[in-house]
């Protein structure tokens, strides 16, 4: 019988494979390794989770300031056209609002907006809105009131006359007023007849977290702004200028604090606010940045119907409206005099 053969490469081939790999070295790098993929996914996950949520947050936020910017323009248009009634004007800026608050199956939009603002108004004590009147100031409407004005219609309060701002502002000057500004009000007729609103609105952030952060700024003991921020509550603020499209009236500002008077205007005239120059395609008459007379109407030579031709002089006085031209024949139908409440609304007024 043969002697065996022994095979030596495959014995040669383990002895090789188990001295390259030992089945004990293998275990004992799979577990210096287990859990490392799970720490660098929290490493990266966190401040891309972060990330994430803060441009949601930013977004929401982005979309509320333009709402409540177009809310307070609409607030304005109210406004100038209704001769600054504040109630006119709260009625528009609340309904502009209800994009921000949709309907759902049990609630309307109008509902769910009412539900929010009494939230609010339970958090932070105060309003969840408000609008400050800073033009025209009391001020304004001592130097600038015209007594024929006071009206039935106006349940004879205050008015400023908004027609022929610029025969107005050339007699003040005759009369020894410099640059045509009001002793109290520091103001021109133009800026008198300009609607400034300031709003204050109350963010509600969509984080809870952001809410957090908000309250470690605030102060619960604070103004306005300090108490939202204690109840984790984002103040807004914006700022918008129309010039009025009707005469200014003095209304008293209804209850609830939602459209408001600054309390030192009221009282003080040497604090008095003075608008800003009006700019814009509607701003035809204002005065330059340094004073002086008043940039020229670009329209002044074009006829229309009660215009009184103004001089290159800007102290030479000029006869009152009423003294001017009347009507052609044929046009008095179009045409409404001073005292109709309809006047300001439209450009076809004649002098009384």
């Amino acid at each position: 019988m043969p002697p065996a053969r022994i095979d030596l490469v495959p014995a040669f081939r383990r002895r090789v494979r188990v001295f390259a790999y030992p089945r004990s070295g293998r275990v004992r790098q799979h577990s210096s390794q287990a859990g490392a993929g799970l720490i660098e996914f929290s490493i990266i996950a966190v401040p891309i989770l972060l990330l994430g949520l803060g441009s949601i947050e930013v977004a929401h936020w982005l979309l509320t300031r333009q709402v409540v910017s177009l809310a307070l323009l609409e607030a304005g248009r109210a406004g100038i056209s209704t001769h600054a009634r504040p109630e006119s004007m709260a009625q528009a800026f609340e309904y502009a609002l209800l994009p921000l608050f949709p309907a759902t199956s049990g609630h309307s939009a109008r509902q769910n907006q009412q539900l929010a603002f009494e939230q609010r108004k339970r958090d932070t004590a105060s309003t969840p809105w408000k609008i400050t009147v800073l033009s025209p100031s009391s001020a304004a409407f001592n130097d600038f009131a015209d007594p024929q004005l006071r009206q039935a219609a106006y349940d004879r309060l205050p008015a400023i006359n908004n027609n022929y701002q610029f025969e107005q502002d050339q007699r003040r000057r005759a009369s020894g007023w410099l640059n045509g500004l009001g002793p109290e009000s520091k103001a021109s007729i133009y800026q008198a007849n300009t609607l400034t609103l300031q709003l204050s609105y109350l963010h509600k952030p969509v984080l809870p977290g952001i809410k957090g952060l908000l309250r470690l700024l605030g102060n619960p003991h604070g103004g306005y702004s300090q108490r939202a921020l204690a109840h984790g509550y984002l103040p807004m603020s914006r700022e918008i200028s129309l010039t009025m499209q009707s005469h200014p009236v003095r209304w008293p500002m209804p209850a609830g604090g939602h459209i408001v008077r600054p309390a030192t205007l009221a009282d003080s005239s040497q604090t008095a606010f003075v608008a800003k120059p009006c700019t814009g395609m509607w701003c035809l008459r204002q005065l330059p940045a340094g004073g002086g007379a008043p940039r020229p109407d670009p329209v002044a030579d074009t006829p229309i119907l009660g215009r009184v031709p103004h001089t290159e002089d800007p102290m030479v006085s000029l006869p009152h409206p009423a003294a001017a031209p009347s009507a052609p024949p044929g046009t008095t139908e179009l045409a409404v005099t001073p005292d109709d409440p309809s006047c300001g609304l439209s450009l076809c007024c004649t002098p009384a």
